[in-house]
């Protein structure tokens, strides 16, 4: 991309980050899952009482669980949005390129609802941080947006964006429950082949294990299980990104196509 190119891409996320920062219904469909989030997790102490940055792990696992699912739900149509009459020519006479353009359409959006659930994580840090009289817990927080919610979430709302340019809309988003407790949470020891607790798993068990003081359940052995270390760790962000990259492309081709 040239320098044109980020320019169209930086305009494109702050136009569609402030559309979706004045729709109500981003709003009205995440903050009651964000309360839902603050009370099972018990906010702002943490169900973990093992100490200040395990409660703050364990709390970014269940934000990337819950609130990325909530995320991606909201977001699904964004990349199929391209497809109503008027609009392929509307996003044609815009001086974005197709990459920027596509980049745009979901990154804006996802900014803007992502930031209830960080909000709530980095308060939770801050405020251990002031109890316990030390910036472990809230350097905690941050680490957790970072590894384990931002890229757990970004990635499915990639995938919805995909599965709603291939099926309608309401039956991607039904379809995403499944496919997410599928890929973060459904047990190894059940006999259907799962990434969850993998390095391959979107939830970020290994980042949260090795950053955040958090146990990793589960065998460990082997490429898929290896020993939590900084190495697995940062393998296992790096598949998470990479997988958000390649649905990238694929949505991306799908939208060329047809247009």
């Amino acid at each position: 991309m040239t320098g044109r190119s980020f320019g169209a891409l930086g305009a494109t996320i702050r136009y569609e980050a402030l559309l979706s920062f004045r729709h109500r219904t981003v709003w009205l469909s995440l903050l009651p899952l964000v309360a839902l989030i603050m009370v099972l997790g018990e906010f702002p102490y943490g169900r973990n009482r093992t100490g200040d940055i395990a409660a703050v792990g364990e709390t970014a696992l269940l934000i990337n669980f819950l609130g990325s699912l909530g995320i991606a739900i909201v977001l699904a149509d964004r990349l199929a949005g391209q497809r109503r009459p008027g609009l392929r020519e509307l996003f044609g006479a815009t001086p974005a390129g197709g990459l920027a353009r596509t980049a745009g359409l979901v990154l804006g959006p996802w900014l803007i609802a992502s930031v209830p659930a960080a909000v709530v994580l980095v308060s939770m840090g801050g405020w251990l941080a002031i109890t316990s009289g030390g910036p472990g817990p809230l350097g905690a927080a941050v680490i957790g947006v970072l590894t384990v919610v931002a890229p757990g979430s970004l990635l499915l709302t990639m995938v919805a964006n995909v599965a709603a340019l291939l099926l309608p809309s309401a039956v991607a988003r039904v379809l995403l429950v499944p496919f997410w407790y599928w890929a973060t949470l459904l047990t190894p020891l059940l006999p259907i082949p799962t990434p969850a607790r993998t390095v391959w798993s979107p939830l970020g068990d290994y980042q949260a294990a090795q950053w955040l003081e958090v146990a990793l359940p589960g065998r460990t052995g082997g490429w898929l299980y290896p020993a939590v270390s900084v190495t697995s760790s940062i393998l296992a962000c790096g598949l998470t990104l990479a997988v958000t990259a390649l649905a990238f492309l694929i949505g991306h081709a799908i939208t060329t196509k047809g247009r």
